[in-house]
Formats: structure tokens, C-alpha cells, sequence
């Protein structure tokens, strides 16, 4: 198939992004997506791929939340039959579109669990699991703020679903130093937290966080918090590289 012309392919993206921002579940959203990437051929989906991240570049804000939206973990464009990446991702590969075609990897983080045997999952709360997995429900202040030391997923989760819970919180959880790779998953698929700008943030800026995610997040940050990033030493090599790359693009103003 030949590629598809500028108007088809802008036609497309707007199509995209009407349907998704009338969107707010994200399990929902995500579902609608995977449809609508699997309904264009693989010349259409690169094409406007390509289209949606020189939109965001370009500050439309529609084009942003899309983007955002595939950054999220787990990843829609992971979704895809492996044929169908391959093939797009080979196809962004001959037409020197190497940001696109990495959309498609699914890199493993080079990460190892901080954690030892002997080491207790909550150092600020010293409970036994069941309790803790209680106390997560909880509206008392202080031991919220002991449970955000929490290295169990099952613990985290319950914390995040707390409405007593606001963003500064999960700011502070992505953000912990030591952390482990479930939870900081557990909060970028997070139904109501994972969209939320300053949360991407804190998981890009954190060293323990797992590299694949990391450059899926990347686009959706403006400069200014890019050169954070790079500035503070979190970033692996492969999320490095990206970072300065996207600085480098003359047309950006992520």
C-alpha cells in the first residue's frame, strides 16, 4: 500500500483524538485506542504516529493526552499482535523515523530489586502484612504517611484507592528511593494517578524506575522538566539518549 496522504492522515488523528478525550475511564480509553490503531493499515498507523507526537510538540493539547495515553503502563501499542509491530516498527525503521519505530520496543528494565530477604517491607511500619493491607484504608494522617513507605504492591494499591490520598501523595510514593518495579507500574496504570502530570514526573525522575517506561514517558514532559531529568542523573543510558534528543529537535516545545 502506498503512503497515505496528509489530509487522510490528519483526518485520522482528529478522529482519534475526539473519541478519546470524550473518554474519562481509563480501561476504557485504553480498549477504545488499541480499536482504533488496529482499524488504520500499518502505512496509516506510523503516519499518524508521526503526526500526533509533532502535534504535541507543537502544544495541541489533544494531541498530548493521545500521546500521553500511549506512554501509559501498560503500554496499548504493546498490545498490538507482534506481527503488527514488527511491521510498523520496521516500516518507521525505512522511513527514518527512529522515534516512532522505538514506540514499538518493549525494552526490559535493567533494574534489580533493592530489597533483601531480611529487610521489612515498611521500615516506618513494622506490621505485619494483613495489618497493613487494613491500615491503608485508614483516614488517620500519620500512618498514611508511614503506609507511602510501603515496598508491597497489594499495600500500595489499597493507598492509592484511598480518597484521603491526594496527588502530592503519589508524587511522594513514585518519588521513594528505594522502590521497587510493581509498584511503580501499579502507578503509572493507576486508573486516576497515572495521568496526572506531576506523578510522570516523579517516575522518570526516579532512578529505580524501570527504563521502558521511562522513554514511553518522556514525550509527554515539557523541556524544562527533560533537562530536570537529565540534570539530576536518573536517566539510563537508552532514556538519556531520548531525553537529549527530544531537547535537540528544533520544532519542540514539549
Amino acid at each position: 500500500m502506498s503512503e497515505p496522504s496528509p489530509a487522510i492522515v490528519t483526518h485520522i488523528v482528529q478522529r482519534w483524538e475526539s473519541r478519546l478525550t470524550a473518554i474519562r475511564e481509563r480501561e476504557m480509553r485504553a480498549a477504545v485506542l488499541l480499536e482504533m490503531l488496529n482499524e488504520v493499515s500499518i502505512e496509516e498507523l506510523v503516519a499518524c504516529l508521526a503526526l500526533v507526537v509533532e502535534r504535541s510538540r507543537n502544544g495541541v493539547g489533544q494531541s498530548r493526552e493521545l500521546l500521553q495515553e500511549l506512554a501509559l503502563d501498560p503500554g496499548v501499542l504493546q498490545e498490538l499482535t507482534y506481527d503488527r509491530q514488527e511491521a510498523a516498527y520496521s516500516h518507521a525503521r525505512e522511513l527514518g523515523q527512529e522515534d516512532i519505530a522505538r514506540m514499538f520496543l518493549s525494552n526490559k528494565p535493567l533494574w534489580q530489586d533493592p530489597l533483601t530477604p531480611d529487610m521489612p517491607e515498611n521500615q516506618a511500619l513494622d506490621l505485619p502484612l494483613g495489618l497493613r493491607r487494613a491500615a491503608a484504608r485508614t483516614t488517620d494522617r500519620l500512618v498514611l504517611d508511614r503506609l507511602m513507605h510501603d515496598k508491597n504492591p497489594l499495600v500500595i494499591g489499597l493507598l492509592l484507592d484511598n480518597p484521603r490520598v491526594v496527588e502530592r501523595d503519589v508524587v511522594r510514593i513514585a518519588a521513594m528511593r528505594p522502590t521497587t518495579i510493581e509498584i511503580v507500574t501499579l502507578i503509572a496504570s493507576h486508573r486516576r494517578w497515572g495521568s496526572q502530570y506531576s506523578v510522570r514526573k516523579a517516575i522518570v525522575c526516579n532512578p529505580f524506575a524501570p527504563t521502558d517506561l521511562k522513554v514511553r514517558l518522556l514525550p509527554t514532559l515539557m523541556r524544562q522538566d527533560l533537562r530536570d531529568a537529565l540534570r539530576e542523573g536518573a536517566l539510563e543510558a537508552e532514556a538519556r539518549d531520548e531525553a537529549q534528543r527530544r531537547l535537540a529537535a528544533p520544532d519542540s516545545k514539549a
